[in-house]
């Protein structure tokens, strides 16, 4: 029986790869891509022709990691009554979670943050210069209060906020979360602010009861104290139900930790409200 099982199990895998080839148009065109694009030297500009979207790549990379991730796992993916939902996207980097979602709702009503001016200007071609004019673009840090913040630069999909002492960093104007969702019944509120979830999270807790859906990138930086059970706390305390997938960790931490763009562990934070609000 355990022979019968590995040879199923051998065979079952070049069946699913064959029915996702047959049936899923955005994993052909994902591994399209990954010929297209996998060999161009990291932080390259480049362009792709992705169905009727011209856009402007500056990693080829972290595009296509995002590419993976949020076309072909959907990771974003939302069921909504309402057929123009209200999004809430801080730290869009060059706009595939906006497209992605507009192609899900076109009517959705979207305003999308990010601080980078470098991935800014790319954001703003992918989504404006693709026809989305509805789509509110802000090029900001998203953070605890109005201020000008020290912004690291890394090129692709891992822009953050600077750590103490980090040199080589430009100067970024922030606005404040609860200024962004006093007032608002918020349907998707994605957050993948490169560690700044420390901060601005339990900034914004009053008005997490008028989030229905919460997605949260969740960074534990090295050097510091972990706050994993602090977001958690906060978010089933204002009434969410969670999941949490790996999008980063070490395969045997208690042998040997990895460390990954100064992170050593990042995760994917699912919320929604089991009442349907």
């Amino acid at each position: 029986m355990k022979f019968k099982a590995l040879v199923n199990t051998v065979l079952q895998e070049p069946i699913a790869w064959l029915k996702r080839m047959m049936f899923e148009r955005d994993y052909r065109t994902f591994l399209a891509l990954r010929m297209k694009l996998g060999g161009i030297p990291r932080f390259t500009e480049c362009r792709a022709k992705v169905y009727d979207w011209d856009l402007v790549i500056p990693d080829a990379a972290s595009f296509l990691t995002s590419y993976g991730e949020i076309f072909v796992e959907q990771i974003y993916k939302i069921r909504c009554a309402d057929e123009s939902p209200v999004i809430l996207d801080l730290g869009a980097n060059i706009g595939l979670s906006v497209l992605y979602l507009k192609r899900l709702y076109p009517k959705a009503r979207i305003t999308a943050y990010e601080a980078d001016p470098r991935i800014f200007a790319c954001l703003e071609q992918n989504i404006t210069g693709n026809g989305y004019r509805d789509v509110v673009l802000v090029n900001k840090a998203v953070w605890h209060e109005n201020a000008v913040l020290q912004f690291s630069q890394e090129g692709g999909d891992g822009g953050r906020v600077a750590w103490d002492g980090e040199r080589g960093t430009v100067a970024v104007q922030s606005q404040d979360i609860r200024e962004i969702m006093e007032g608002r019944t918020i349907d998707l509120l994605k957050m993948d602010i490169e560690g700044a979830e420390d901060v601005v999270l339990p900034a914004c807790r009053e008005y997490l009861p008028a989030v229905r859906t919460i997605f949260i990138e969740y960074h534990s930086r090295v050097d510091e104290c972990q706050q994993l059970d602090k977001v958690i706390s906060l978010l089933s305390g204002t009434g969410f139900r969670l999941q949490l997938q790996s999008v980063f960790c070490s395969p045997s931490p208690l042998a040997e930790r990895r460390v990954h763009s100064g992170y050593d562990l990042q995760l994917n934070i699912f919320g929604w409200r089991e009442d349907g609000r």
